[in-house]
């Protein structure tokens, strides 16, 4: 039985400067592991205070310094709810769009900077896929860097899953594209 990955069908997305004809094809994230690697890192940050606190809990309760402990928790939890947050906003911001006539790369750099670049798929010269390391390898994911022969002249999906899947299926695309008659201008 096949696995049917919802990234990979045909999808009623759309985004800001959509063309009237287009259609999303894919729309990328990176790897589902990559956030659930940065929370498994926050946990074991949020257990971190723990530690002392339980090695010296006669010491703060002597020294009637409780208050300030509080104190010092409260500030060190709330930075690392705001950088998680961060983090969780920027992997959900980051996204590679493929549509029918061309691919957008939306690079969320911080809150209030983002990139935006874009490629017509008639412009796609050559697409490769780099799997490295076990961790990538057992997971499937990893980076399909796209050599155009525009301004830009490579695009790279950094992490994504199945990246040999998302390369046929630009590739497809691109020779749907090439194939079709080109409109002359007048």
């Amino acid at each position: 039985m096949a696995i049917k990955l919802s990234v990979f069908t045909q999808s009623h997305y759309s985004f800001e400067g959509m063309r009237p004809e287009e259609e999303v094809d894919i729309f990328l994230y990176s790897h589902w592991l990559i956030p659930v690697m940065k929370f498994i890192y926050y946990a074991l940050l949020t257990a971190l205070p723990l530690v002392p606190l339980l090695f010296f809990a006669r010491e703060i309760v002597e020294y009637e310094i409780i208050s300030l402990i509080f104190f010092v928790l409260i500030a060190y939890y709330m930075l690392l709810w705001s950088i998680m947050f961060y983090e969780f906003m920027i992997y959900l911001l980051d996204t590679w769009i493929v549509t029918n006539e061309r691919i957008l790369d939306i690079n969320q750099i911080s809150f209030f900077i983002r990139t935006t670049a874009e490629l017509d798929l008639s412009r796609v010269q050559d697409i490769s896929v780099r799997t490295s390391g076990f961790i990538q390898t057992i997971f499937d994911f990893g980076d399909v860097e796209i050599q155009s022969a525009g301004a830009v002249n490579k695009f790279l999906f950094r992490q994504v899953a199945h990246p040999q899947m998302v390369k046929d299926k630009i590739m497809k695309l691109v020779a749907l594209v090439k194939e079709k008659p080109q409109n002359p201008q007048v």
